[in-house]
């Protein structure tokens, strides 16, 4: 797909948390055109039923498969937790979804603390991948409204102070389980003195991978309180984006404006 014909990304989130992802994609790809659709409307999804989360992904995928993409991304962690496997039998092409970064976390730490919503919390998939790493100390914590207040403070500028949704403790490590938490990684990271992980640049190579395409020369860092924008990221790399959904304004504007992000 390296070719000639530009290859096309479908990235669909439970709203603005897939920017981290995207923005992740734009750093490692190049000429590629991204189709993003962020939920807003309906989210937040860490807290609504398995079977009403199945449907929102359903549809927002029927939306991006209209634009023919060769791969979609669920740049949502509750969302593959929950339905990841199902969609993939209904789709034709192939779907990269999130999986929380315990692995490298365990590799270099013992006490792990993992962040991530309440569906993601209580899954199958979750606890296979933490099953996998016994000589860790790794604790699960669901808070409750994380991703809603990140949501508002980011389009509605309301006041988010962390203490009020994180526990307290003593931790080597805190993996992101939720994409919305990668735009306070370094606020999250002061507040428990801990290395931070989170599974986007893992999907980001993934998606590549899948692509058979090079990974991007471009190497800025995805979250840092620099003065670059998405905007300027996408421009770096050749890529287009494109916001679809009922949603798209919002996205657009916080993909162009964001501080936070790259």
């Amino acid at each position: 797909m390296a070719g000639s014909t530009r290859a096309k990304v479908g990235v669909f989130d439970s709203g603005i948390g897939g920017l981290n992802v995207l923005c992740e994609c734009l750093k490692a790809a190049h000429g590629v055109t991204f189709y993003y659709f962020g939920d807003n409307c309906n989210a937040p999804y860490g807290s609504k039923g398995k079977e009403e989360i199945g449907i929102l992904v359903e549809r927002g995928l029927h939306i991006l498969a209209r634009r023919r993409i060769d791969v979609a991304v669920l740049a949502c962690n509750t969302a593959s937790a929950v339905c990841l496997e199902s969609m993939r039998r209904k789709f034709p092409f192939p779907i990269v979804g999130m999986e929380p970064a315990i692995s490298p976390a365990a590799k270099k730490f013992r006490r792990i603390l993992v962040l991530c919503t309440p569906r993601t919390a209580e899954s199958e998939r979750l606890r296979r991948l933490i099953a996998r790493h016994p000589a860790a100390e790794i604790e699960v914590f669901a808070p409750k409204d994380l991703a809603w207040a990140i949501e508002k403070n980011l389009l509605e500028k309301e006041p988010l102070l962390l203490e009020d949704h994180l526990p307290r403790g003593g931790y080597d490590a805190v993996v992101l389980g939720c994409t919305h938490y990668s735009f306070f990684r370094d606020e999250i990271a002061a507040f428990y003195g801990a290395e931070v992980f989170d599974g986007g640049e893992g999907t980001a190579a993934r998606v590549l991978a899948l692509l058979r395409i090079g990974r991007s020369n471009h190497s800025q860092p995805l979250v840092t309180r620099s003065t670059q924008t998405f905007e300027k990221c996408k421009n770096q790399t050749k890529n287009r984006v494109i916001f679809v959904g009922p949603c798209k304004k919002m996205n657009e504007t916080i993909f162009i404006s964001n501080k936070r992000s790259i």
